[in-house]
């Protein structure tokens, strides 16, 4: 072997060797990047460069997610079926699949409560609360207060009062149609009467007094299947005593009665469409006594059926029988008491309503005293029976606007009213005379003739809206002239006005004609009483409020012998929580 071909030969196996090395050096099990031939290259562009003899394998190209080496560029297409595809995946990834989250709108912030207090002149504080507290998604409790006190308007003479009350309940859900509420509430009142005649007055030391206290409790059961079937029943009670502090034993002494009430109700749907069925049935007994006078015991027992239908969704029919059953002490008696409404929708703008009724009443001590607080202590109860007729038309053009008018008669056997007792006193020489002192109930048969009408017009919704309504009244007794201190002629109205969302501006007004005192032999004078306020709320739990009564300064009497309160102004704050 020549020189030459040595050289040759060993340059071969040097350039061999350095190919290998370059080839297989390093372990490609410790790289990353595909175990491909540096020799098979596919140049993706216009032109290719082809290597015969070698094995072609192209590039895969760039892929983020682990690249799976050594794989049979020959194999089958894997080719599985559903049940092969989820054998391999564990079973706790075959569970059901999470519920989507629940999307709902923000329920807005509920008032909790609400206070507002305030003072007028005549140094004239008054609050008023309310509250409400859920304890879980079944029960509640409520409670509300309302105070107003005075020192007294009048200069010559005490004319103060207090009015306090207030009441509690606790309502829970027995199931989810069963609704069970236990509610207390009690009274603490006083005011100071008128002064009397001066030949009575000499015997007192100071102006009269009544105090009023009071306490009541009621438990109802409510039921509610639907809309249209359900029963509740309650039981409740309640004591109340007045004691009148005139100064002298002829004028001073007290009331006091106790009673105790049954009533339950059920309703349900008829076997035919829109007709519904309520049965109704209370007891009622009490007891009273005053100064001088044994307890006398009255009772009031009720039942009654009513039908309701819907015809051709014009036509409202309403109709009720029943019978009671009222002892007062002095009488027993049993009356029917039927009842019958019709309301009618003439067009879509226009409704005719008409209806008659006969229906007892039972007048408690308290229900006497909270309508004249001038009444004296030797209240006597009485029961009556009205018999009634009457009719309205109205014209509602579009929603939250009303106009309407109508005529009613009544007819009342035993008839409550209000004079002021006539007491004689004795003067020297065997002779008297016949003075009034405070204000006795009596019973007479009456009857009221009476012509209404109205309007009630939200012209603006949530930003301004009034009513009014007035009455041209006939009340007569049948054996003497009008009911004493009662009206012929009265209007009523209030407005509303907000013109910014956090300001309301309120206006509320009375107008009440002459009335006859009969004993009195005189009129009392007509009067217009205008009132106005306006409330601002700086911050959503924050206000301030004003108002002011009897803006014209009437000097005006509801009652025979008491001025009530002339021009009174109130200021005060609001907070709601």
């Amino acid at each position: 072997m020549t020189l030459r071909k040595s050289i040759l030969i060993l340059f071969a196996l040097f350039l061999s060797m350095n190919i290998q090395a370059q080839t297989t050096g390093g372990d490609p099990q410790n790289s990353l990047l595909p175990e491909i031939n540096p020799q098979d290259i596919e140049i993706r562009s216009e032109f290719k460069a082809r290597f015969p003899g070698l094995r072609r394998q192209p590039i895969l190209g760039f892929n983020p997610k682990p690249r799976v080496f050594r794989i049979d560029p020959n194999r089958m297409p894997f080719m599985e079926t559903k049940e092969e595809a989820v054998a391999s995946v564990a079973m706790s990834q075959l569970d059901r699949p999470d519920a989507p989250a629940r999307s709902i709108l923000r329920t807005p912030d509920r008032t909790r409560g609400i206070v507002r207090a305030g003072i007028g002149n005549f140094i004239t504080p008054e609050l008023e609360g309310y509250v409400y507290q859920g304890i879980n998604n079944k029960s509640s409790i409520t409670g509300n207060v309302d105070y107003r006190s005075s020192e007294g308007h009048l200069d010559d003479q005490e004319s103060g009062f207090r009015y306090l009350n207030g009441d509690l309940a606790f309502n829970t859900k027995i199931k989810n149609d069963t609704k069970l509420t236990i509610a207390a509430g009690g009274l603490s009142d006083f005011n100071r009467l008128y002064d009397l005649d001066p030949v009575i007055q000499n015997v007192l030391t100071e102006t009269a007094k009544k105090d009023y206290a009071g306490f009541e409790g009621r438990i109802t059961l409510q039921k509610t299947d639907n809309a249209l079937q359900g029963w509740d029943v309650s039981l409740g009670g309640n004591v109340y005593a007045v004691d009148l502090d005139a100064g002298s034993s002829n004028y001073t002494g007290e009331v006091n009665e106790q009673r105790a009430e049954l009533e339950f109700s059920r309703h349900w749907a008829g076997s035919r469409l829109y007709e519904t069925y309520y049965v109704n049935g209370s007891v009622r007994a009490g007891s009273y006594q005053y100064s001088g006078v044994d307890a006398q015991p009255w009772f009031d027992t009720r039942a009654s059926i009513e039908y309701r239908k819907l015809f051709n969704f014009s036509a409202h029919v309403s109709g009720k029988m029943g019978l009671a059953y009222i002892s007062d002490g002095f009488s027993n008696k049993i009356y029917i008491t039927p009842e019958l409404k019709i309301r009618y929708n003439l067009k879509d703008a226009i409704i005719l309503t008409g209806g008659l009724y006969g229906k007892p009443e039972m007048k408690g001590v308290q229900d006497h005293h909270e309508i004249n607080r001038f009444l004296n202590f030797e209240t006597q109860l009485r029961q009556s029976y009205t018999s009634g007729i009457y009719g309205e038309i109205a014209f509602q053009a579009f929603e939250g606007n009303r106009i309407f008018g109508g005529i009613s008669y009544e007819l009342t056997n035993n008839y409550s009213y209000y004079d002021q007792k006539a007491t004689s006193i004795p003067a020297p020489g065997g002779s008297g005379q016949t003075l009034n002192t405070f204000y006795e109930t009596k019973y007479a048969k009456a009857n009221v003739f009476e012509l209404f009408g109205g309007i009630t017009q939200q012209l603006v919704p949530e930003k301004f809206w009034f009513d009014a309504r007035f009455y041209a009244r006939r009340p007569k007794l049948n054996d003497a002239g009008d009911i004493p201190f009662e009206e012929r002629l009265g209007v009523n109205g209030s407005l509303s006005y907000k013109p910014i969302p956090k300001l309301t501006i309120r206006s509320w007004a009375e107008y009440v004609g002459k009335r006859q005192a009969v004993t009195a032999a005189e009129e009392l004078n007509a009067f217009a009483l205008i009132n106005g306020g306006a409330e601002y709320q700086i911050t959503k739990r924050f206000g301030v409020y004003v108002k002011v009564l009897n803006i014209l300064g009437q000097k005006y009497e509801i009652w025979r012998g008491y001025q009530e309160r002339p021009l009174q102004a109130y200021g005060g704050l609001t907070f709601k929580f």
